[in-house]
């Protein structure tokens, strides 16, 4: 099977190269927010970002960053063909603000927006990222009301455009066959099947 390849080196929340309904399938792992590593990424793109954060508003600067995200899923879903699929890697965030520890659930946001924009949500990954940490709690130990787990997963969420594509003749379903991707393969000992 042969395949075509083309780059745009833009920024995703506006893929003006792209038509509507074109794609069938969009994999991304967007910057995390509340990662601090992409504070300024973030601020860059809405400077009341950065002042929330100055000013110790997390949570303000959390729905914030997310603003910014929701530009991108507007556009995987205008660029996504009916029964399209878009596979997003999250990771939630933990971080101290004005010295209060909380988690920051981005894959929910995620969740939400997706669901508004009207995709279906179909089981996610839980992809576990086991710390080698020798403590499985963090905090003031002894002390309950400081303890916390700690975070050794990400998630990978899969949204569908519409329905369940269908091939209605047997062309389409032939054209299906030749892009299917089948393996076997072992995870510890259990195995595993797939296919695209």
């Amino acid at each position: 099977m042969s395949t075509f390849h083309k780059i745009f080196y833009t920024p995703s929340n506006k893929m003006e190269e792209v038509q509507d309904d074109s794609i069938a399938l969009i994999i991304t792992s967007p910057p995390y927010p509340m990662i601090e590593i992409w504070d300024d990424i973030f601020s860059k793109q809405n400077p009341e970002i950065g002042r929330a954060l100055e000013e110790g508003n997390g949570i303000k600067a959390f729905f914030l960053m997310h603003e910014e995200l929701n530009k991108v899923w507007k556009e995987v879903y205008r660029v996504l063909m009916p029964g399209g699929l878009a596979c997003i890697n999250i990771g939630d965030a933990t971080r101290t603000i004005d010295n209060n520890f909380q988690l920051f659930p981005s894959h929910a946001t995620i969740i939400n927006t997706f669901l508004e924009l009207g995709c279906q949500s179909l089981p996610e990954i839980l992809w576990r990222k086991q710390t080698n940490a020798p403590n499985k709690f963090m905090g003031s130990g002894m002390m309950p009301p400081g303890a916390y787990a700690t975070l050794e997963h990400e998630f990978i969420l899969l949204f569908r455009k519409g329905r369940k594509r269908e091939f209605k003749n047997s062309k389409l379903k032939k054209k299906g066959m030749k892009a299917l991707i089948f393996g076997r393969s072992e995870i510890r000992g259990f195995p595993i099947y797939g296919w695209i």
